[in-house]
């Protein structure tokens, strides 16, 4: 059964979910994406609904009785609760526990062939009011400290399944990527008494060289020391510790920037396999972390694959500035 185990030397958490091997693929190269038959047996797709569970939440379009996003739980869960008795062994050293949490699979659009490169203001507007909305009945659960929301999409990206789909798992812990982020934003506000987030986007706006494309309520960035070729993320303009507490108006700002960003993104590198992540915290964390934290997606392009010293180090090594991945995305359209 999946579990939780704690590294003994760096205490960061590993789940073991062992049970996801052996999980359907109809996604496994490039030369399957569009074979005939796929959608006959995708489980995504609308009239297909029976093949999942029973889902969680569910947006239907105005006066429209047919869905366009669909959360349901994962069939195959990285993260589920766990019975102490199927626990390992634990001793001074080694720790295990529970593995309680959450799994959900955003099911993105109802046609199968539908992806982020070639998507309308709304196909964005309904995922991430769903993702919005999810999140917000996810945090009613006080055990529940991180919600993770993220997106694969290609094999060489991770994903499974061809149908655009995201996920989005909760833990009754915060990820160690997570917490040292949080806690950098908390020494530097400790320090300056200012959110770096927003520090960081003045003065992107004042020096212009890393300013991808900007709206009313949003900007999209090359971040300064970024990890991989073409990364980007997208911030609001104004300081929001959570996605959750983002309005239907500014929502729709945020998706007609996310198609903007996708836009350059196809017409420079195509339909090239990505993966996204989105940073913010839960309500839980939100007294604690409020003037600190501010909410951001981080977009990367997948166009390497990490090798020995990034394993070994955790240190990136990026092929392109990030100047220049800016200046090529900014004139691309």
């Amino acid at each position: 059964m999946p579990h939780i185990r704690k590294d003994p030397v760096t205490k960061q958490s590993v789940i073991i979910s062992s049970e996801r091997i052996g999980r359907p693929s109809d996604y496994v190269n490039s030369d399957k994406r569009h074979t005939a038959n796929s959608e006959l047996s995708c489980p995504f797709c609308r009239g297909h609904e029976m093949k999942t569970p029973d889902p969680v939440y569910t947006v239907y379009p105005e006066q429209e009785e047919i869905w366009q996003v669909r959360i349901v739980p994962n069939k195959y869960p990285i993260i589920s609760e766990t019975h102490e008795n199927e626990l390992p062994k634990e001793n001074a050293l080694f720790y295990a526990s529970s593995s309680k949490g959450f799994h959900d699979v955003v099911i993105e659009h109802p046609n199968h062939y539908f992806n982020f490169y070639h998507s309308e203001v709304e196909d964005f507007f309904y995922i991430f009011k769903a993702v919005i909305m999810r999140l917000k009945d996810l945090s009613k659960n006080k055990d529940m400290l991180y919600s993770l929301h993220f997106k694969n999409f290609g094999p060489e990206a991770g994903a499974s399944l061809y149908h655009s789909h995201s996920q989005i798992i909760t833990t009754p812990f915060i990820p160690t990527q997570m917490f040292d982020e949080i806690n950098g934003a908390v020494e530097y506000y400790t320090e300056n008494g200012r959110c770096v987030y927003c520090d960081i986007i003045k003065e992107e706006k004042l020096l212009n060289e890393r300013v991808i494309c900007e709206n009313d309520n949003f900007i999209a960035i090359s971040p300064f020391a970024s990890k991989s070729p073409y990364q980007i993320y997208i911030m609001p303009k104004n300081h929001s510790d959570s996605i959750i507490n983002t309005s239907s108006e500014n929502i729709l700002d945020f998706s007609r920037i996310l198609k903007n960003v996708f836009d350059r993104l196809y017409k420079l590198l195509g339909e090239v396999g990505f993966n996204y992540v989105l940073h913010t915290i839960s309500p839980v964390l939100c007294n604690k972390y409020k003037l600190s934290n501010h909410w951001f997606l981080d977009i990367m392009p997948k166009m390497s694959k990490l090798a020995g010293y990034e394993l070994g180090s955790g240190v990136f090594i990026n092929s392109i500035t990030p100047e220049d991945a800016t200046l090529q995305l900014k004139n691309i359209l």
